[in-house]
């Protein structure tokens, strides 16, 4: 028995202990993630204290969505980018969501159900919480052209945030062991390339409907990173501690696989 320390010490130290041994253990890359990491969690909070402080729009926000809204866009573009507002609002999102949660269930995918799903979803609710704190009124009809008034707060982007989360973790999953080893795996390349264009073009759709100002958007995109780092780090933790416990001692390891035929 340890009579120098008491017991209570031990147990209190060993959990920094072992996180100041996995930092000593941790690569040069990953420990310069960390840290940048934390520099945008911090800009965020600062970001949302100034604008909790000063909910109107700067300068730079009312400047950008005039050029914005100048713009004479194509036909396509602008239905585009329309469709894009409309399918990543509120509703159709958590129905989306709620579909993905409940077919992968049904597939029995039920680590991809959960990191799809309800870990989509449980991001965007931070992010929603977080808008509510700061309670910046949304964009006024006598400053801009608002073509898609919403009744829920401004700052950040739910709809930017949402989509980084949400085709991003997509967009993860489907570049990872077993969809791209999937003899078909070609076919995820459409919903890839869309994917991706939607999280390039929500911010500008946002600004271009007069439904957020340019700070929401930036916001909403260091938000988004954020909590998608977050999830794809869970979801890798959670991919080596079921595949460690084997499949016939623990179910979940065969959690997500897909079988190639």
């Amino acid at each position: 028995m340890n009579t120098t320390r008491p017991r209570s010490i031990q147990m209190h130290a060993s959990p920094v202990a072992t996180v100041f041994k996995k930092w000593s253990n941790a690569s040069i890359g990953q420990r310069l993630g960390a840290v940048i990491w934390f520099i945008g969690f911090i800009s965020l909070l600062a970001a949302c204290v100034i604008v909790h402080s000063h909910p109107g729009p700067w300068p730079i926000d009312l400047q950008t969505t005039l050029h914005v809204q100048s713009l004479h866009l194509w036909t396509w573009v602008s239905a585009f980018l329309m469709f894009i507002n409309v399918f990543n609002n509120g509703i159709p999102a958590a129905v989306e969501l709620a579909l993905w949660f409940i077919i992968l269930l049904l597939l029995r995918q039920f680590r991809y159900a959960i990191f799809i799903g309800l870990g989509s979803a449980g991001f965007d609710a931070v992010n929603g919480f977080l808008a509510l704190l700061v309670a910046r009124p949304r964009p006024s009809t006598r400053l801009i052209h608002v073509y898609m008034a919403e009744p829920t707060h401004s700052f950040p982007s739910g709809h930017m945030e949402h989509c980084i989360v949400y085709y991003g973790i997509l967009l993860y999953i489907s570049f990872t062991p077993p969809l791209r080893e999937w003899r078909y795996h070609w076919l995820l390349l459409p919903f890839q390339i869309f994917a991706i264009l939607t999280i390039l073009c929500v911010g500008f759709a946002r600004i271009e409907a007069g439904s957020h100002w340019l700070t929401d958007v930036l916001a909403g995109a260091l938000s988004g990173v954020l909590l998608l780092t977050l999830l794809i780090l869970l979801y890798r933790w959670a991919s080596v501690r079921f595949a460690h416990h084997g499949e016939k001692k623990h179910p979940l390891a065969r959690l997500g696989k897909w079988r190639a035929k």
